[in-house]
């Protein structure tokens, strides 16, 4: 198996998809800080399976995908690809290459592909498990793990000496067991209570059984109650019945002549009703009308005071009409006047700002033409400037360059005289510096030599750790191997006594009985058979091979306990059950001197199933080892194979186990104080070396420190020596430069001079050229001021001419509204005129209409109050109606409720009789 190819895309700084063959041999990867390398580890860890971010120097299992930069867009899915060729079928599939591919998502979606088909984590983890690959295991070597390894602690280095042995394969498959071991405990938990339902369950049904049958009992019982007191209940209705039928008969008689009295004085009530209605209804009409009458008189004076008001109204408003009228034609003519005066001013206004116009655009051509002159005159200014001013600055820098040079040349003198002072303080440090490297290099050799002398020491101290720490090992493991013995024979002792005090194997009908032993009282149950028989483990298995059921026998008191078992067994009927009482007849024991190798020399049996042991297994001699057994009488048993242990070799193997786990606790013991004693020794060779460790620590130190001394003193040396040629050639090079810088001073003063010669001709002719340039900006200047002049002339003309027009226009707008406002009111006073007329007709109308309705309401109001009178008459007629007719109606109410319950009491108990007979013949299916 062998590593190929290494595909990554979106992983971390890994945007676009990328590709890493990994040849035959070394493979390495080089570049600076921050160029990826960390991240083709942290990729080939990611792919085997790795769930820890923070393994992935991350946060957030999401950091892994490419997050973008500054050119590049995030992308949204990250994929890692290993190849692997599978020549050897290292890999435990049957592909020659294998491609292990892991793909995130940043929705959360993880998905694992083997050979590009989808599977599990733990299918990757199975396949390379034992291989050396997983995310846990040396796959990639980390410095932390690097520390491990050349750690002093056994328990970490232990761990990378595991995984690289291949036990994580097993320590896994170990872990695996061990879970389903306990979900397989878990499971057996689970039967016991389904068990325990079971058997809660079928004690229920028989509760339910025995309350079935008091069922019946009890409802056999019942029914004679209730017939009983059904036959009681109707003797009481008999009399009672016949009573009511004679009564229903005479009320059924009586009823329909206080129906008729009742009709006749309905008839006579309904007819003074109808008087009453008819007198309330000429009443009614005669007040609706008075209503009315009344209504109408109050709304026609209403209406005369409204029409009064309007009138008044109306003058008042006529008069003012008028003199708004007479003021409004004052107005018309006076703004029409105005509006004429303003329109020939207009006029004049118009032809004053056409003269200014033409004015101000003859000034501005002659200041164009003006401004033409100066702007010519003042570039030819500029030039003569700018020629003027680039010779004063190259003068300038003529000059500047000349002082430089003197103060560089000067300079360069002061340097020479302290070089020379230096070069001579040079030379004294380099011999200092050459004694120093010569004391130094002693120094090291000295340091060296006791160094080495330390290391050698630390060498056997650490070979006296080392085996110090594999005796520590190895006592450590003979005591972890005698407590796994003393476990696991405490755990059979325990799994043992667990299964006798439960008394698994015991027949199912002696272990009822010991259950429920005490419904037969204190000591009536001495318990099973083989509680009172123990042998070592071979003689057991002889003894239950010959015994057979016997061996699940009940010893009890005496035969009268017995026979409470016999009844017991009876009635609940648990299965096969031997008693033997411990009072049976002792005379038939058999005789004492019995052979050596008789089956009872072979078991210690106690009281009181002594002579029951003698009676069964006394005479009785094993043939080859148990296959068959002779009894006293010469009979030869051969006995079936047993299936399982009994409860005697149980017991037996239970004594067998408590006294090996107390050799074994002896042995744990012996074991622990070795382990102790090598304990004591390697912690001794563990402080020798520490200190053997610490003094040669000390003594590396010294020696590096006279290294690093050595190294500097040569530094030094070498420095000094650079120094003195350094300031030698310093010096012939100030030499040299002072000649150069002589020379060019030289050149730069005759530059100078001339330099200054033709800046005085460019100022002559930059002089000149100012006193033109005044001269134009003189003209401009007049030109201007005639612009602005004409310019402000035509600006007041123009605003004159606006006032003008804007005042035109509202002269205009008010002699228009004048007149309409003038027709308005015409128009107004007409209308004014008119409606005055109208209501003065209309008030005339109505004070006659008035006097009308005064003289029908009064006539109205008369016969209303003889109507009055008719309606209280009407009403004493219908009160002594309605009272003769309710006493009428109480006496047949009466006889009818009377009637009514007779009916119901009969048809109850009529009823009652009829639901006894059928209830009984329903539910019983018998017949009263």
């Amino acid at each position: 198996m062998r590593l190929t190819r290494l595909e990554l895309h979106g992983f971390k700084s890994f945007a676009d998809r990328t590709e890493l063959v990994f040849e035959p041999g070394v493979t390495a990867i080089v570049g600076p800080n921050g160029c990826g390398k960390s991240n083709v580890s942290d990729a080939v860890r990611w792919v085997l399976g790795e769930q820890r971010a923070r393994a992935l120097r991350g946060v957030r299992m999401e950091e892994v995908i490419f997050q973008g930069s500054s050119a590049r867009r995030p992308v949204n899915i990250a994929e890692v690809s290993l190849h692997f060729e599978n020549e050897d079928g290292a890999l435990g599939v049957p592909f020659r290459e294998v491609v292990i591919t892991r793909r995130l998502s940043r929705s959360g979606e993880s998905d694992y592909l083997l050979n590009r088909a989808p599977c599990r984590l733990r299918d990757i983890h199975d396949m390379v498990r034992g291989t050396g690959l997983g995310a846990d295991s040396g796959v990639v070597i980390e410095a932390r793990m690097i520390d491990a390894l050349l750690s002093d602690r056994p328990d970490e280095r232990r761990e990378l000496f595991e995984e690289a042995a291949g036990v994580g394969l097993y320590r896994d498959r170990k872990r695996s067991a061990e879970r389903r071991l306990e979900e397989t405990a878990v499971d057996l938990g689970r039967l016991d209570d389904l068990i325990s339902e079971v058997q809660t369950q079928v004690r229920s049904l028989a509760r339910q059984r025995r309350r079935a049958e008091k069922h019946v009992e009890l409802t056999n019982r019942r029914f004679i109650v209730e017939v009983a007191l059904a036959s009681r209940e109707m003797d009481a209705w008999r009399e009672e019945l016949a009573h009511l039928e004679n009564r229903v008969a005479e009320l059924r008689i009586e009823v329909p002549g206080g129906d008729e009295v009742v009709a006749s004085s309905e008839a006579a009530r309904d007819s003074a009703h109808g008087a009453r209605a008819a007198a309330e209804a000429r009443r009614g009409e005669l007040s609706r009308l008075v209503a009315e009458q009344r209504e109408n008189t109050q709304q026609l004076r209403a209406e005369i005071a409204v029409a009064s008001e309007r009138q008044r109204n109306a003058v008042s408003r006529l008069e003012r009409a008028e003199a708004e009228r007479r003021a409004g034609g004052s107005t018309v003519d006076r703004v029409g006047a105005e509006l004429d005066r303003e329109v020939e001013n207009r006029a004049q206004l118009e032809a004053e700002l056409a003269l200014a116009a033409s004015t101000l655009a003859g000034r501005t051509a002659e200041e164009d033409e003006v401004r033409a002159a100066l702007a010519s005159a003042r570039a030819r200014v500029d030039a003569a400037e700018l020629a003027a001013r680039q010779m004063r600055e190259l003068a300038h820098r003529q000059i500047l360059n000349r002082q430089a040079g003197e103060r560089e040349l000067q300079d360069l003198a002061d340097s020479r005289v302290s070089l020379v002072e230096e070069q001579s303080q040079l030379a004294d440090a380099e011999a200092a510096s050459s004694r120093e490297l010569g004391l130094a290099g002693d120094a090291l050799a000295i340091a060296r030599e006791r160094s080495e002398s330390l290391n050698a020491e630390v060498a056997l101290a650490l070979a006296a750790l080392r085996a110090a720490r594999d005796s520590d090992s190895a006592a450590r493991s003979a005591q972890l191997r005698s407590e796994e013995a003393y476990t696991a024979l405490e755990s059979k002792m325990n799994a043992l006594q667990a299964l006798e005090r439960e008394r698994v194997g015991l027949a199912p009908a002696a272990a009822r009985l010991l259950k429920e032993r005490q419904r037969f009282g204190d000591g009536a149950i001495m318990g099973p058979l083989s509680d009172f028989i123990s042998t070592d483990a071979d003689s057991a298995s002889m003894i239950e091979r010959f015994l057979g059921p016997i061996v699940h026998a009940v010893l009890v008191r005496d035969r009268v306990v017995a026979d409470e078992i016999r009844a017991w067994h009876t009635s609940t009927n648990p299965g096969p059950l031997l008693l033997l009482p411990v009072d049976a007849d002792a005379g038939s024991e058999v005789a004492t001197g019995a052979e050596s190798n008789e089956l009872s020399r072979l078991v210690k049996s106690e009281s009181p199933a002594v002579h029951w042991v003698r009676k069964l297994l006394g005479r009785v001699t094993p043939i080859e080892s148990g296959s068959g057994f002779v009894d006293s009488r010469g009979a030869i048993w051969l006995p079936a194979t047993v299936a399982g242990p009994g409860p005697l070799r149980r017991r037996a193997e239970i004594a067998e186990s408590r006294r090996e786990l107390l050799a074994s606790a002896q042995s744990r013991d012996a074991a622990a104080r070795k382990a102790e004693s090598a304990r004591e020794q390697f912690n001794a060779a563990e402080r020798a070396a520490a200190l053997a460790q610490e003094g040669a620590a000390d003594a590396s130190r010294d020696a590096t420190e006279k290294e690093d001394q050595f190294t500097s003193a040569t530094r030094r040396h070498h420095r000094s020596l650079k120094e003195v040629a350094d300031a030698s050639a310093m010096l012939q090079r100030l030499t040299d430069r002072e000649a150069t810088l002589s020379e060019s001073i030289t050149r730069v003063a005759q530059s100078i001079l001339g330099c200054e010669a033709e800046l005085l001709g460019l100022d002559g002719a930059v002089t000149e050229t100012r006193r033109g340039l005044a001269e134009t900006e003189t003209r401009q200047d007049e030109a201007r001021e005639l612009r602005t002049a004409g310019e402000i002339a035509s600006a007041q003309a123009q605003a004159r001419l606006q006032v003008a027009a804007d005042r035109e226009r509202h002269l205009r707008e008010e002699f228009t509204s004048a007149a309409a406002r003038l027709e308005s009111l015409q128009s107004e006073l007409s209308t004014l005129s008119a409606a005055d007329g109208e209501i003065a007709r209309q008030l005339a109308e109505w004070q006659m209409d008035l006097g009308q309705r005064q003289a029908t309401l009064h006539d109205a109001e008369a016969r209303l109050a003889h109507a009055e009178v008719g309606v209280k008459t009407a009403d004493g007629r219908l009160e002594a109606a309605e009272q003769l007719l309710t006493a009428v109606r109480h006496r047949a109410a009466w006889l009818t409720d009377e009637l009514h319950t007779a009916e119901l009491r009969f048809a109850d108990l009529s009823g009652r009789r009829a639901a006894i007979r059928e209830r009984l013949q329903t539910e019983w299916r018998k017949s009263l």
